[in-house]
Parts: structure tokens; sequence; C-alpha cells
């Protein structure tokens, strides 16, 4: 008996292929079987007429002032994300040097402020 089935649901996979029906069964942290799974499950959900998809990696977000309130990083989660990559674009809040952290706060006021005058 697996942890959890999903059951009907269209399965996009991340490999680019087509989208194809499907049951997914979950055991502990781990996708154990895609494809019919055969029998119950402890705890079941039906996904018909719902996509059934891995996380999604976000590789370019803006995110690095925002995990200092938000450590969760809600607006990405809500949409499916489970991985967001931070620091790209050559910026990032750390690490920093002590004696450098004046600058940068400063850097980011600038930028934030410019922003919301756009």
């Amino acid at each position: 008996m697996h942890d959890l089935v999903i059951r009907n649901g269209l399965v996009v996979d991340g490999t680019g292929a087509e989208p194809f029906k499907a049951d997914v069964a979950i055991d502990g942290q781990e996708i154990s079987l895609v494809g019919e799974v055969l029998g119950n499950g402890k705890q079941e959900i039906d996904a018909a007429g719902h996509i059934v998809t891995p996380g999604f990696v976000d590789v370019h977000t803006h995110l690095d002032a925002q995990i200092g309130w938000d450590p969760l990083l809600t607006p990405v989660s809500w949409h499916g994300v489970t991985t967001a990559l931070l620091g790209n674009c050559g910026v990032t809040f750390a690490p920093c040097k002590p004696d450098k952290s004046e600058i940068q706060k400063n850097s980011r006021e600038r930028q934030a402020v410019a922003h919301h005058r756009q």
C-alpha cells in the first residue's frame, strides 16, 4: 500500500514529453510509481481534470531581499515553485563583508525607490 496515490491526473513530467493521463504513487518523500497504480493508497487524491507535475524550478528570481522578511517566498510557492535560485543577475545580499553591508543596503534602497517611481 502506497502512502499517497494521486489518480487520474494529466501528468506533465518536465521532460518535454507530451502530457499523459496517469496515476502517481508516493512513498515517504519519493515518487515510487507513475502509471496505473493498482490497490489503494493510505491517502488518495482524485486529480481528474487537473494537471499533476513535479515542483517547478525558477531559475531567474529577484527574491534576494524578500527572503529576509518572507522566508517561505510565498508568491513563488503559490505557483508551484519548489526551488528558487537567488543571486543571479550578479546581485545578492549574501555573502556580504561586514564593512560593505551599508553600501549594499543603500544600493538596494535606491533600486527599490527607482522601481516604485516607474
